[in-house]
């Protein structure tokens, strides 16, 4: 597989949350939708019905401004900006107004979804060619039975649409998401279908949305399965894509950076966001969180594992007030919560336990996906001093620039790398090489398929 020179990869983008305003717009004209639940939760979120029909009807007969209004109801803005809530309650529109959520329910024939998503594919990968985008690897979900027939069509249609770009000046590669709660019924179904005629353009699985309440290590056994696949057939072999330390509102910050470092210790291939990796702790400020006793538990077994190499970043681990503080919340229900508090010198630690993982992820050889205005938008991370990107910047960490949903953010893989580059002031052969590296962290490259 040749570089595409002065191309763009975009590596971590969902499929439907690149649908474009306009295009889901045209979609919407002839069709006749019940908004009901996409109103209410919209209502419930934001405090005022988003009027959608009304909206719609304006653009139906080309009133001026309409369209713009759609914009506004569709695009997840700076204005919006907040929390996953509000996220959601845009991103709903695409889930209520399309046809997808009615097949996940076993409502409509897979024939209709196939031809509405395969659609999708192709006008999405037409805008990504004219974004000067020479590769792309989307993400989509089946639903939480993949090994059903109807979700087998769907896939197998999918990389029909993706296999009409072979010759083409992008390419384009699929990786199907996995529900946390269980990704087995799913997981057989990708291994199935890569091993099949279309098996080279699905190269990874991912595991996204909601991470609170599913730690990484409840997937050991499914990590372990999937090297042994890549053992057995390495001409087929996918990565692990795994959203971790994004949201990270039911857990100690220490927990939060030792989920990412516990994914890459699994096998993730590139880590979705990190944003607790690299987030200054200066952002929170003095405060209090909770965690679970289970959640505790794991992190004082983690400091005692990790304590040689904790304290080489100056974080000192007191091995018998550690084991006597395990001991004793070991006898508790281990979902009873914990408090923690935080001032000035336990977050200027965290730190030093952010460079200690940043380090070992390095190690490990996987790579963080920084979504710059995911994270300013879904994360909350305004201030550009307090992103992520600018410790990973500063402490050599591996990442590359994605996109996540630039339809619905309104937003472009450019317009993602242009924000890196002047809000960082990172010189011109720094960001050729973060460009680079985008293309040797393909899943297809990480994965050893291709070199």
């Amino acid at each position: 597989m040749n570089r595409h020179p002065r191309k763009l990869a975009d590596l971590h983008t969902h499929l439907y949350g690149c649908i474009h305003s306009a295009d889901f717009l045209e979609f919407l004209r002839d069709r006749e939708v019940d908004w009901t639940r996409y109103e209410s939760n919209y209502h419930r979120v934001y405090g005022v019905s988003p009027l959608i029909t009304d909206v719609l009807e304006r653009c139906r007969r080309g009133v001026a401004g309409a369209g713009a209004e759609f914009d506004r109801l569709f695009v997840f803005g700076d204005d919006d900006a907040g929390n996953f809530d509000r996220f959601q309650a845009k991103y709903n529109m695409l889930n209520h107004g399309g046809v997808m959520s009615g097949f996940w329910r076993g409502e409509l024939p897979a024939s209709v979804v196939i031809a509405e998503t395969c659609m999708f594919i192709h006008k999405i990968i037409a805008r990504q060619q004219q974004q000067n985008v020479g590769y792309v690897e989307h993400r989509m979900a089946l639903g939480p039975d993949g090994a059903h027939a109807q979700s087998r069509e769907m896939l197998l249609a999918m990389l029909s649409a993706y296999a009409a770009y072979e010759d083409a000046d992008i390419l384009a590669r699929l990786a199907i998401s996995l529900p946390r709660d269980n990704p087995w019924p799913n997981w057989e179904l990708v291994r199935e279908v890569a091993l099949g005629p279309l098996g080279h353009l699905l190269t990874g699985i991912d595991f996204c949305y909601l991470e609170e309440g599913y730690p990484p290590r409840d997937q050991r056994e499914l990590f372990n399965e999937v090297k042994d696949f890549n053992r057995r057939h390495p001409e087929r072999a996918l990565a692990v894509l795994y959203h971790v330390g994004e949201s990270f509102n039911d857990k100690s910050l220490e927990s939060a950076v030792r989920w990412v470092h516990e994914a890459a210790e699994l096998g993730a291939h590139r880590l979705g966001h990190a944003i607790a990796l690299g987030v200054d702790p200066e952002r929170y400020g003095r405060h209090t969180r909770t965690e679970s006793v289970a959640e505790r538990v794991d992190q004082l077994r983690y400091d005692l594992r990790h304590r040689e190499g904790l304290d080489e970043f100056g974080v000192q681990v007191d091995v018998a007030t550690a084991t006597e503080e395990l001991e004793r919340i070991s006898a508790l229900p281990m979902d009873h919560r914990i408090t923690m508090e935080y001032d000035e010198g336990n977050l200027d630690e965290l730190r030093q336990r952010q460079e200690f993982a940043i380090g070992c992820v390095r190690d490990l050889g996987a790579v963080i996906e920084v979504c710059p205005t995911s994270n300013r938008r879904i994360g909350g991370i305004t201030n550009p001093e307090h992103h992520p990107v600018k410790r990973f910047i500063a402490s050599n960490a591996p990442f590359v620039i994605a996109s996540d949903d630039p339809g619905i953010f309104g937003i472009t893989l450019a317009d993602e790398v242009a924000w890196v580059g002047e809000h960082h002031r990172l010189p011109d052969d720094t960001m050729e090489h973060i460009l680079d590296l985008a293309w040797s962290s393909r899943s297809e490259v990480l994965t050893g398929r291709w070199s």
